[in-house]
Order: C-alpha cells, then sequence, then structure tokens
C-alpha cells in the first residue's frame, strides 16, 4: 500500500502543478464555462496531395467522443477535387477527439481545440492499407499540429507492450473480486509503474507534453478501477483519489472516465431524480454537472420528463447548453419517428423493399443485403409495414463484437421461448469490417431465427441517427411497439430479458 500511496501523491503532484503552470484547463474548471462560450468553433482541414488522377474525391469519415447520451458520433465528409476539406466542430468542447479514416490512406486518433490541418501525401504512403497514427506523408500542422504528432507517435511507442498491460489491467478490474484488497491494490500498481515507466521513457523525448500523456494516461487508470467496483462500494481513500483526477481531453479515456464514474454511482440507483439527489450530495458543479450529462442515456426512454429534470439541476453553462441541444435535436427527431411510423399503418405489405433477397435458411432465418438506399425514412417505413401489427426488437450488431456475440444466445431463446407474442426480430449487421461470407457464417453458427440484414454502414449510422440517436457502438438496441411507439433505450441487454420483462420492453 506504500507504494501506491507514492504513485498517487505523485500523480496529484502533477495535476497540480500543471494547474498551476499555464496548461489548459481541465473539464471541470471553474473557468471552462466562459473559455468555451467566448471562444471560436475549433476546425479541421484535411488535404490531399498526390493523388492519383482517377481519384475525384475521398471519403472522410469522423467518430466524435463526446458528453451526453451519445459517447460516440459518426459523421460522413468528402474532399473536392482539389483533395481538400474543411471540418467546422459542432459542439466545441475542449480538446474533442476525433477518430478520423480518411479514404485507404490514414487512420488516426486526433486531438482538436482550436485548428488542426492534416496533410496527406499519398506519393509518400508506403502501405497499400494506409498509415495508422502517424508515418511517412502524413503531416499535423496549424495550433494543435504538434500536439497531435506527439500523441499520435506516442500510440504507436511500443504500442504491443502497452496494449498486453492494458489487457492486463482489464482483466485484473473485471476479476477484483477473487482478490483481497490488498492484493489488488497491489496488482493494480504493479500495473500502473510499468504503464508510468513506459510512458517517462517517451515524455524524455517530448517533455513538453507529459501533461497530456500523463493526464490521458490516468483517465484510463482511474476509469477502469472504476469498473472493478460496479455494484460495490469503492474503499474511501481510492474514491478520493479518484475524486480528485481531473482529465484535460474530451476524449475516449477522458470522456469514459466520467462516465464509468458515473456508473459507479448510480448502478443500482432507479430513478433519475435519486441520481440527481445523489450527484448533488458529493460534488459541487462543475463536476456535478459533467456526471448528469451521463444520465441522458439513462433516461433517453422517457427523455420529455426526463431531459428538462436534468437540465433545471443543472448550474453550469456548457453543460446546461449540451443538455438543452440534445433534448430539442431528441424532440424534433421524436415527431419525426413518430409521424413515420404512423404512416407505415396505412401501407399494405406489397412491395416492402428493406434489401435484396439473399436466401431463406431451414432455421427460418431471412437474409437480405442493403448497400444504398435513397432514403432511410422510406427503409423504416417498409419496415413496419412488412411486420404489420407486430412489435419490432432491432439489434444493431457487428461480426467483430464480442459483446454481440454474447447476447445473440439470449436473444434466440427468449425469440423461442416467447414465439406467442406479437413480436419479430431484426438483426441489422454492419459491414465494416466484415464481409458477407463471415456474417453467414456467424449466423449459421448461432442458428439465429429472424430477419438479417447485411447493412452499408452509412446506412446503419444513419438509421441509429433516425431512431433517435439510439445509441454509439454496438450491440445496440431498438425496440418499435406494436403501436408504432420507439423505444430506443427499452433494452440494453438480452440476457436481462425473461417473459415479463419482454412483454415490458415491447409494450404489452
Amino acid at each position: 500500500m506504500k507504494y501506491i500511496n507514492l504513485v498517487f501523491i505523485a500523480l496529484l503532484f502533477c495535476i497540480s502543478t500543471n494547474a498551476q503552470s499555464g496548461l489548459p484547463l481541465t473539464i471541470e474548471s471553474s473557468k471552462m464555462d466562459s473559455y468555451l462560450q467566448d471562444r471560436q468553433p475549433a476546425t479541421l482541414s484535411i488535404q490531399i496531395n498526390n493523388a492519383p488522377d482517377s481519384v475525384k474525391k475521398v471519403d472522410v469519415k469522423c467518430t466524435f467522443i463526446t458528453f451526453g447520451a451519445n459517447f460516440q458520433i459518426t459523421k460522413y465528409y468528402a474532399t473536392n477535387s482539389e483533395g481538400f476539406v474543411k471540418i467546422t466542430l459542432d459542439q466545441n468542447l475542449p480538446y474533442q477527439q476525433i477518430w478520423l479514416s480518411v479514404g485507404d490512406y490514414l487512420y488516426a486518433g486526433v486531438y482538436v481545440n482550436t485548428g488542426l490541418k492534416v496533410t496527406i501525401d499519398v506519393s509518400k504512403i508506403k502501405y497499400k492499407d494506409g498509415v495508422p497514427f502517424i508515418g511517412d506523408g502524413i503531416g499535423y500542422s496549424g495550433i494543435d499540429g504538434e500536439l497531435n504528432t506527439v500523441m499520435n507517435k506516442h500510440t504507436l511507442f511500443r504500442q504491443g507492450k502497452e496494449s498486453k498491460l492494458t489487457n492486463n489491467l482489464n482483466e485484473l478490474c473485471r476479476s477484483r473480486k477473487n482478490y483481497t484488497s490488498d492484493l489488488f491494490f497491489k496488482k493494480s500498481d504493479s500495473i500502473w509503474q510499468a504503464l508510468t515507466e513506459l510512458n517517462n521513457e517517451f515524455i524524455q523525448q517530448y517533455p513538453e507534453y507529459s501533461w497530456a500523456i500523463n493526464n490521458e494516461a490516468a483517465s484510463e487508470f482511474y476509469g477502469m478501477l472504476c469498473t472493478s467496483y460496479w455494484g460495490d462500494t469503492m474503499p474511501q481513500n481510492l474514491l478520493i483519489k479518484i475524486n480528485n483526477h481531473q482529465p484535460y481531453f474530451t476524449s475516449n479515456d477522458g470522456v469514459l472516465f466520467y462516465n464509468y464514474l458515473n456508473t459507479y454511482l448510480n448502478v443500482r440507483v432507479p430513478s433519475i431524480e435519486n441520481n440527481l439527489n445523489k450527484i448533488d450530495s458529493i460534488y459541487p458543479s462543475p463536476k456535478a454537472d459533467v456526471l448528469k450529462t451521463f444520465l441522458l442515456a439513462k433516461g433517453k426512454n422517457s427523455f420529455a420528463l426526463t431531459y428538462p429534470e436534468i437540465l433545471n439541476s443543472m448550474k453550469t453553462g456548457w453543460c446546461k447548453r449540451l443538455v438543452s441541444n440534445e433534448l430539442n435535436e431528441t424532440t424534433i427527431k421524436q415527431k419525426q419517428i413518430d409521424s413515420l411510423l404512423a404512416s407505415a399503418k396505412k401501407l399494405d405489405n406489397k412491395g416492402n423493399f428493406i434489401g435484396t433477397p439473399l436466401a431463406q435458411l431451414p432455421f427460418n432465418a431471412r437474409l437480405y443485403k442493403l448497400d444504398s438506399i435513397k432514403d432511410v425514412n422510406d427503409f423504416i417505413v417498409n419496415l413496419k409495414s412488412k411486420f404489420k401489427d407486430k412489435a419490432l426488437i432491432i439489434d444493431f450488431w457487428a461480426t467483430w463484437c464480442v459483446p454481440c456475440l454474447h447476447e445473440m444466445p439470449f436473444s434466440k431463446k427468449l425469440h423461442e421461448t416467447n414465439k406467442d407474442l406479437p413480436v419479430d426480430y431484426v438483426y441489422i449487421c454492419t459491414n465494416t469490417a466484415s464481409s458477407i461470407k463471415v456474417w453467414e457464417n456467424k449466423i449459421a453458427e448461432l442458428q439465429l431465427p429472424g430477419t438479417h440484414i447485411f447493412m452499408d454502414e452509412k446506412i446503419v449510422e444513419e438509421l441509429k441517427s433516425s431512431f433517435n440517436n439510439a445509441g454509439s457502438g454496438f450491440p445496440t438496441y431498438v425496440v418499435i411497439g406494436a403501436n408504432g411507439n420507439l423505444r430506443p433505450k427499452a433494452i440494453q441487454w438480452m440476457e436481462s430479458l425473461d417473459r415479463d420483462k419482454l412483454k415490458s420492453a415491447i409494450g404489452l
């Protein structure tokens, strides 16, 4: 325990020192609100040079990390004929991380605070699959350029060793109850020291960015420790140290740190009102308000009641603006989807196109493929019309998604044991990093009945967005009741459902 305390004290000293040396504001800083209110929206520019003449435009995929009901929001862009595109960020959050895919040329995680330009020289890229993070032909410039150069180099620095340590930490946290408290802390401290040594080796080359590297590492470490105590009571001395950590970045690590802490606090708290009261009893604003943004996901199924409740409890301006914007957007989308689903009842079952039919499998599985569609609303109408007078459970998944595959047998059992209920199951699989053959093999392996659609990733993201931002990542479940009501958060996990819970989820 002595070693752990020394490490935590050193980390807290670094955070305190950073706060006094003109470094960026932390997310929960009392000055963050006025800072965000006064500055201009950040921009991301991409310039592609020396592309082949046959390339008229290059597709750009941006997955934005954000606070609120959705941890990730994916949007698509394209360069012009000159190989250029400029993207203005919507939310203007501090050091917002974007997972960036530029054609087959680049995949990287970038941080945009003020302005970043990414330059890609195709003639210098050596590999047909492009460049991961940074390498020949890739340049980062602008106000945020040097930070991104360093952080992407850090991602590649001894990547295998760091990944192994992180995996060890994940496994340790999942199995915490198998250890005594002292042994768990000893093991976690050993992993933290190894990660710190690895980071310090890199920081020797770029000491001016130690604040960024150490802060992101601490966010990931503390966030994982939070997950290990979900549904349990964390030792007070550890909770104090976790509460003292303050992320700088709207990043995977920074946002998930707050999300995991919120989950620890509220995993057993049933109502939004009780969630709010508990957070306010522990933290002052703005930290309390940052944590409250994650209650949007929990309250989405009854957002008309819960979102105003969350909003009215807040004092921090930028958090209030975020919740207010989500309330407005969700209200508009809900009206659109309600109108759309209502119109579907007027249609008959003829010609309701939901994809190109591929096969009818012996275990009552119907397979379709959908590569393109003129209007995602037409798809929704056709889907509801095809299953007239039935509730629908729509399962968004991916062939490589471990949690998705884990849930499939529970979905199958639910389907088989409740055939008398007026509900159909629609499984929508993204084509990202997969193929029809892999998809078909998975379905056959699982012997999973229902309607299966292998869908282009752009349609998947647009469809999830149309379903009132149903959720980010996979698996995501959406329920459309037999009466046409949309219930985007009625199901969290298939494993948790029995017959009564299924009936409740579909509105019976």
